[in-house]
């Protein structure tokens, strides 16, 4: 058993990869970094690589490749990237019976007034909640249904 005080390097300080928090990521434009003196300079794509095999999506540095040491203090790398599902036949099912729901809901409801109590049907919140995108301490519009 170990006694005492242990110490070894700060590794949680230092990432080699940056989290896209829109998924699916279809592909990655271009990756900028921005120094103090706020020039911009296009990171090259042979330094990184795009981990679409992970949900959130991530850039990942290359083996021996690091990013730039003279980056500003915030907001030093700008990302363009494309999200969202490329074709009608990747979007999931229950995203799928949940619009078609919510049409047939809302064709049902025509001209009535608006009920406050139940402004869309009670299974979206289920069909959806698994897509969410969560934003700040986990508040979501998705979140706000029904």
């Amino acid at each position: 058993m170990w006694e005492g005080l242990r110490t070894g390097p700060y590794l949680n300080s230092y990432k080699n990869y940056v989290v896209l928090p829109r998924s699916p990521v279809a592909s990655v434009t271009h990756m900028k970094t921005f120094d103090d003196a706020n020039t911009a300079t296009t990171f090259p794509s042979a330094n990184y690589y795009v981990d679409l095999a992970r949900e959130p999506s991530r850039i990942v540095l290359r083996k021996g490749y690091t990013f730039p040491t003279d980056l500003r203090v915030a907001n030093a790398i700008e990302i363009t990237y494309v999200a969202g599902y490329t074709s009608q036949y990747l979007v999931p099912e229950p995203i799928k019976l949940g619009i078609m729901q919510h049409i047939a809901f809302l064709y049902e409801h025509r001209g009535d007034m608006y009920n406050a109590s139940q402004p869309y049907p009670p299974m979206l919140r289920s069909l959806y909640a698994p897509y969410v995108i969560h934003r700040g301490l986990g508040s979501s519009a998705l979140m706000a249904l029904g």
